[in-house]
């Protein structure tokens, strides 16, 4: 018995967003190990055999069902096939920045609103004035 050719299969390593139909949990970011036209190996927790999914990468939606699930990687069919090269030149989900907002804030020239902007200094050594409600060293007021 002649078994049909297996679509080509390209090892990759890239980010994805999955989203399972009728959990009402957050998005989860997963990672695409092996993907061909027609489906793919995902890294990540793996929802129920059978259950239907949404894999998004970039612009890219892809709807798909889960075919098979191991102890931490699972396979998905794709519901059409795909254009593999166009799908992994594709931006990958928006990753958190490296730190966050309120620390980059503080170390930035915050207020600064532009060029002409006026610069925070530091206080000088004779400026007795508080800082964040303490006194410096030395201050009688």
């Amino acid at each position: 018995m002649d078994l049909p050719d297996r679509p080509k299969r390209s090892n990759v390593f890239m980010d994805a967003n999955l989203e399972a139909e009728g959990q009402t949990s957050d998005i989860e970011v997963v990672r695409i190990r092996d993907i061909s036209a027609g489906g793919a190996k995902v890294q990540g927790v793996a929802p129920d055999v059978g259950t239907r999914i949404v894999l998004t990468r970039g612009r890219f939606t892809i709807p798909a069902r889960v075919v098979w699930v191991g102890p931490t990687q699972f396979g998905v069919e794709f519901d059409k096939p795909i254009n593999v090269d166009e799908v992994m030149k594709a931006a990958g989900p928006a990753k958190a920045p490296d730190k966050p907002v309120y620390a980059s804030a503080l170390t930035s020239d915050y207020p600064s609103q532009g060029r002409n902007a006026p610069r925070l200094s530091p206080p000088k050594p004779t400026d007795r004035r508080p800082l964040f409600g303490l006194r410096v060293a030395g201050s009688n007021r």
